[in-house]
């Protein structure tokens, strides 16, 4: 039945539109990224979005995360671009999206300051990675845990490789996209845009209408629970990395 529906969602979202996998972003797209109250590329619509999370979510549920759209579990992505240069041009394209779970868990682990249920699930199942593709029957298919990518130069692999670890207070066991290895990744990173997925509140006003570029609602239904909508707001700017391998 999930795969049923998860093949209903790709049917519709192709539907909608069929430049969702453009591939390469344009300039026009690129200055609207950068400059724009609403910073995603239009490429990574609110039904691709709401199709990404769902697959995400079916996925790494309960391995990775018990709650969606909540500060203290997941309720942000960080798009990947690799810089390409073509015939004199130079163009970011999207290639993957980092996800941190379990955000705040160390609060409730040993500061004790917010609710427990937002322990540790596994130190070892925080950090994901999603890979996008102009292939719309492979967008989003291939999810990883973001530890096979981390670069030992930048951050110590071993405290990610045992599950059900003691966690230690010093670690917070978040893998950043600026701790990746260029060469595991297949592509130099060329920079990173945060967006954040939060719990649906109609009675929410936007205090900041022009910087967050607030959209939505769109709706992800957790396994075995009622669907949750969120909104999308792109809070941060886009932030180069400029990797080289």
């Amino acid at each position: 039945m999930r795969n049923c529906l998860r093949l209903l969602s790709l049917a519709l979202l192709i539907a909608a539109s069929s430049n969702l996998w453009a591939g390469a972003l344009s300039k026009a797209e690129e200055h609207n990224m950068l400059n724009n109250a609403w910073k995603l590329p239009s490429e990574l619509s609110e039904a691709r979005i709401e199709y990404l999370l769902q697959t995400l979510s079916d996925e790494i549920f309960d391995k990775g995360f018990r709650y969606i759209g909540v500060e203290e579990d997941l309720f942000h992505g960080h798009l990947l671009f690799e810089r390409i240069h073509k015939d004199g041009e130079s163009t970011l394209y999207p290639r993957a999206i980092l996800y941190h779970t379990q955000e705040e868990a160390h609060k409730a682990h040993w500061e004790k300051t917010i609710d427990p249920k937002y322990d540790y699930l596994n130190v070892a199942n925080r950090n994901w990675i999603q890979w996008l593709s102009d292939d719309a029957n492979e967008d989003g298919t291939l999810i990883e845990n973001a530890k096979k990518y981390v670069d030992a130069a930048k951050k110590d692999p071993a405290q990610f490789e045992t599950d059900f670890a003691e966690p230690q207070e010093k670690l917070h066991y978040t893998i950043h996209a600026s701790n990746l290895d260029p060469q595991k990744l297949g592509f130099v990173l060329a920079g990173e845009l945060q967006f954040e997925f939060e719990l649906f509140d109609e009675k929410r006003v936007d205090p900041y209408p022009d910087y967050m570029g607030v959209k939505g609602p769109i709706q992800v239904r957790l396994p075995g629970q009622n669907t949750t909508k969120l909104n999308l707001s792109t809070r941060t700017m886009f932030l180069e990395r400029n990797q080289r391998p």
